[in-house]
């Protein structure tokens, strides 16, 4: 063996001690990696701007330990959907111990951005694809979009046509905002429709146009809660070859809440509740007079790689309501498995649905129960069991059952949602 030349030696020696206590190298773990997550706070954007599956993320950080991998991970999220906007993020003490505060700020680039997104897509067995195309332009707090949509996931009609978007998203603070609203439809409906409002006179029938202008004015007194107050001015032109319309002129308001409470270091609650009202009124010069409430309540408990959740909702419909006023069930988010029109090819004026849903990672099970009447005639509650999977993107896929002794046809859904 080849001896080390002694000049050699003599330079190493003076290192040979701080070479002995630094040993093997490794990379240093982020020190706040070891802290739990406080809040998740934003500045420059309001976080209602973000859509409803992304803000959910976001909020599950809260009470984990701090993960910089899913912090990046989030920023880029922010970043696809706030497009034009610089986002970064720090980390500052909590007030509590052994916390820390994630803090994004989101900055508009110097140029007014502009993009195309691909809104709500989503695909039913029994109803085909329902989504939307938009493009939008944002200049000093006013965001302005076009788009086209074909949708048959939502009403009894599947209404297909272009939309218009004004808001202006700081009136003076982050906490007002205002918007206007134009849509011009086509609406077309499944022969089950025709056939059931022959026995049912009483209950307004198709039209071939829908018109809406609809203009808001939203407040956010605190983060979770926002308040939408407005009105609904629809004109539907009947489907034979005339000029004649019908007013449909209602006074809108909307209520949401958002919250999110923690339990000690391993459970995590989440619980959102929506309202809403209509009111058509012969003092708007509206051909119906009508009043609509609507109630969604949701809550969800999740601990490590497991969850549950339960929803609820309820509506009542008093006066004479054009379609796509009334309630309706079996989509590819109530009653899974079931056909609407199977159930009611009408609707119904009083809704009572639930869902209760087993979570593990992506996949899931769930059961949902409810019913659609009208007032004066029995209820009959239908069921329905599935399966599926569903991750923080927004992508889902399930099957869902309907329980009954015959005909059990399966309805597969799958796309996304914000």
């Amino acid at each position: 063996m080849k001896q080390a030349h002694p000049l050699l030696l003599l330079l190493l020696i003076p290192w040979l001690p701080a070479m002995a206590m630094a040993g093997p190298q490794h990379d240093e773990p982020n020190v706040n990696s070891r802290y739990a997550v406080e809040n998740v706070s934003f500045t420059g954007v309001s976080e209602s701007r973000l859509s409803a599956t992304l803000r959910a993320a976001i909020q599950d950080m809260v009470g984990q330990k701090y993960d910089p991998s899913t912090a990046d991970d989030l920023a880029s999220r922010i970043r696809s959907e706030l497009r034009g906007y610089l986002v970064t993020y720090k980390i500052k003490r909590g007030e509590k111990p052994e916390h820390v505060r994630v803090i994004y700020d989101a900055r508009r680039r110097g140029n007014p951005p502009f993009d195309v997104h691909l809104p709500p897509l989503v695909y039913h067995s029994y109803d085909g694809f329902s989504g939307a195309l938009a493009a939008g332009v944002e200049s000093h707090g006013s965001y302005f979009s076009v788009g086209v949509v074909s949708n048959a996931d939502e009403l009894l009609e599947r209404f297909e046509g272009v939309r218009f978007r004004y808001e202006h998203r700081r009136v003076g603070t982050d906490r007002v905002q205002i918007g206007i609203g134009y849509d011009l439809y086509h609406p077309s409906f499944q022969p089950e429709i025709a056939d059931a409002l022959v026995a049912a006179p009483q209950v307004p029938g198709t039209y071939r146009t829908r018109r809406v202008f609809a203009p808001s004015v939203s407040v956010f007194p605190v983060a979770q809660v926002k308040l939408t107050f407005g009105g609904s001015f629809q004109n539907l032109r009947s489907p034979e070859l005339t000029t004649e319309l019908q007013r449909a002129y209602a006074w809108t308001f909307d209520a949401q809440l958002r919250d999110v409470v923690r339990s000690g270091d391993r459970f995590r609650h989440r619980f959102s509740v929506d309202y809403g009202l209509r009111a058509a009124t012969t003092s708007l010069d509206s051909d119906f007079v009508y009043t609509r409430h609507e109630v969604v309540a949701e809550y969800s408990l999740s601990s490590g790689r497991h969850g549950l959740g339960a929803a609820v909702q309820v509506g009542r419909l008093g006066g004479t309501a054009p379609l796509f006023e009334r309630f309706s069930l079996g989509n590819s988010s109530t009653l899974r498995g079931w056909d609407r029109f199977d159930i009611a090819p009408l609707g119904g004026d009083r809704l009572a649905y639930g869902s209760l849903e087993y979570r593990y990672r992506p996949f899931r099970v769930f059961y949902d129960f409810g019913t659609v009447w009208d007032e004066g005639q029995p209820a009959v509650v239908r069921h329905a069991v599935g399966l599926g999977v569903s991750w923080r993107s927004g992508f889902f896929l399930s099957v869902g059952f309907p329980v009954r002794l015959n005909r059990v046809r399966p309805a597969v859904m799958f796309g996304f949602k914000g």
